[in-house]
Order: C-alpha cells, then sequence, then structure tokens
C-alpha cells in the first residue's frame, strides 16, 4: 500500500500521499467507492503575495501519527514563505466526518495575513460524469453532491475561547471540459471568485484566512462530512456548530484510539520501545484497510489504476486468512468475525444447493 498516512474508521478510508495530498476518499465502505479517482485534492498557502501547493519542492515535511492513534502529526516547513504548519488529520471514529487541524506559525517579525486554500477534485461514485456544487451562502458552506452521495466542506478559525465557522472565499467551476484544467489554479494569486454553483465535471477551492501576529501561531480548521443526502451531512454540521468546533470530535477519536490500540494488556516490556510503538502502529494501520462489515481489503490506493485499469481494492480469501491469523494473535478477532457471521446464513444455504444472493 504506497499511500503513506491513511486514517479511517471502517466506513471512511482517507490516504494521503508523499506530499501531504489527500488523494483517496473512500465511502461507504473502506474500498469502495473511491470519489477521489486518486486525483488529488489541493492544499495550498499564500502569505505576501507568494502561493505555493503542497506538490512544491520546496517544502519539508514530516510525516507521522500521534503516538498510538490513528491521528496524523505533520510538519510542514517552507523557506521562501518563512512558515510552518502543525496538521493533525483524522476520519471521526463514530461518525463519517473527515478533519483537519492546522496550527500557523508565522516565523517573521510581523503581523501577516496567511490564506490557506482546499482544493475539492471529486468524481462522485468513481466518475465526474453528473456531479453537482454549490454555496450556500447562509451557513458559508459548500456542498457537493450526486445521487446518494454528499459531501458539505466547511472551515473555522480558533480564537481563544470560541470557534468561528464558515467559508472566507469559495469559487466552484467546470474541470478538465475544453481548455478548463479547474477550478483550484483560481487560488494561485489569493483570490476566488466567488462563483456560487456548476454541475457536470466540477471541482471546487475554498478559503480560510488567518492574521497571525509576529513569532506568534493561529489555528485553523478544515472538515468535510458525508452522507447518504442533505440532511445527514447538516445534521454532522449542526453538532460541530453545538460543540464549538471540531475540536471535540478530534480529541475523542484520538482518545478512542488509544484504548483500542492499548486494550490488550500484553507484556510487551521486554521488547525496544521502538518495537512497541511499531507493533501498535501496524495493527491501527491495518485496522484502517478493514470494513465495519468485516471485509479485510488487500490494498486501497488507486494509482495501480493507471498500469492495468483496476485496483486492489478486493476481499482476497488468501490475504484475509493472514491478516485475520495475526489479528487472532493479537487479540482483535472480532474485527473478522464479523464478516464470518454475516456470510454464514449463506454458506449454509449453499451446502442445501441453495444461493440466496
Amino acid at each position: 500500500m504506497p499511500r503513506d498516512i491513511p486514517v479511517g474508521n471502517g466506513s471512511l478510508l482517507i490516504n494521503f500521499d508523499a506530499n501531504y495530498q489527500l488523494r483517496d476518499i473512500y465511502f461507504p465502505h473502506v474500498g469502495q467507492e473511491n470519489h477521489t479517482t486518486g486525483q488529488p485534492c489541493r492544499f495550498g498557502v499564500w502569505v505576501d503575495r507568494k502561493f505555493r501547493w503542497l506538490d512544491d519542492p520546496g517544502w519539508q515535511r514530516s510525516l507521522k501519527y500521534l503516538d498510538d492513534t490513528l491521528v496524523t502529526e505533520v510538519e510542514l516547513f517552507h523557506p521562501d514563505l518563512k512558515l510552518k504548519l502543525v496538521c493533525h488529520d483524522a476520519v471521526d471514529f463514530h461518525v463519517n466526518l473527515y478533519l483537519k487541524k492546522i496550527i500557523v506559525h508565522n516565523l517573521v517579525a510581523r503581523k501577516r495575513e496567511i490564506r490557506l486554500f482546499f482544493g475539492q477534485d471529486l468524481r462522485i461514485s468513481g466518475h465526474a460524469v453528473g456531479d453537482s456544487v454549490f454555496y450556500e451562502p447562509d451557513n458559508r458552506v459548500l456542498f457537493h453532491y450526486k445521487g446518494k452521495r454528499w459531501f458539505l466542506i466547511n472551515t473555522a478559525r480558533g480564537i481563544t475561547g470560541q470557534c468561528q465557522l464558515g467559508l472566507d472565499q469559495w469559487a466552484v467551476g467546470v474541470k478538465e471540459v475544453g481548455d478548463k484544467i479547474g477550478t483550484w489554479y483560481d487560488a494561485e494569486d489569493g483570490e476566488l471568485s466567488g462563483n456560487p454553483v456548476a454541475q457536470g465535471s466540477v471541482d471546487s477551492v475554498v478559503a480560510l484566512h488567518l492574521e497571525v501576529p509576529a513569532g506568534s501561531n493561529r489555528e485553523g480548521w478544515y472538515w468535510i462530512c458525508m452522507g447518504d443526502d442533505y440532511e445527514q451531512v447538516t445534521r454532522m454540521q449542526k453538532s460541530i456548530c453545538q460543540k464549538g468546533g471540531a475540536e471535540p470530535f478530534l480529541v475523542r477519536t484520538r482518545d478512542y484510539w488509544r484504548l483500542w490500540a492499548n486494550k490488550e494488556k500484553d507484556d510487551l516490556s521486554a521488547l525496544p520501545k521502538n518495537i512497541v510503538a511499531l507493533y501498535r502502529r501496524s495493527l491501527l494501520v491495518i485496522r484502517t484497510q478493514i470494513d465495519n462489515h468485516g471485509a479485510i481489503l488487500a490494498a486501497n490506493d488507486y494509482d495501480i489504476a493507471d498500469f492495468n485499469h483496476d485496483t486492489y481494492s478486493y476481499m482476497w480469501p488468501r490475504d484475509g486468512a493472514l491478516v485475520a491469523s495475526a489479528l487472532i494473535d493479537a487479540g482483535y478477532s472480532d474485527l473478522h468475525q464479523r464478516v464470518i457471521i454475516r456470510q454464514s446464513p449463506d454458506l449454509e444455504s449453499r451446502d442445501h444447493g441453495q444461493d440466496r444472493r
């Protein structure tokens, strides 16, 4: 699995590449459907009339996780921009919410406005035919949708004791039709057009503006709520508003995974600390590749499709059995038992010459 840092909850899987670009959004199952088909959802920074996307070679990157969690700890430094970003990504353990916390450190001795730009290059349900996107001014949020797949995009800035929600800029438009390369290009001058609606092969960009004092830092947030309809995603958004921002979702997810990764009280004191950390990390990464219905997926990245127009997002008995055996030894047999329980009626019916598929 060549993706560098996956985060997920068994229904929603988010993958990042080595440049810290979001490359895969799998929902509502691990491995199915991929709503980006491997295309990057760009993240960029504008400051002092300079703009850099995250794939710019000037970035110095450290891509890690917080210990014993499925919460990332990513550090980004760009000498030309003279700033550092510390990012924490997570998929909420309970609801289908992807969130990113960004702490922006201003490394110069004067106040600066720093604008963060987030691109959504979606191909909902695996293709761009019939996609729609629109900006809702009442709540200052953006929606991508098609059929039973809805995505609500929003941002917020953290201020002592409170959180201000809503997009500062937005733009939506057509991509890859004629000479249109995509709306993401609109961000590179630090200003977005504000176009509110488009359909077909579309993408979008949103922005968050932060005023960062000299030698200090400020906190920003970005998130995507995912669901089957408008009501589901707006209900998640309402919950974020009621809790005063996304921080409680990040904290509870961090705490959940630390409990999960340490639930077995095996004595590992004889092992070096780095081996114990690798063991816990392996359990967590394996968990991201297991669907909540029990299927253990071989691998979930879309790059292999460029080679033979197929992926490894399949559950193969051999691969699944090897992983399930290791999980049993580690004390996590409940994960694969879900697929055994769900399949047992079908297996029994086949023994009687019937097939209920």
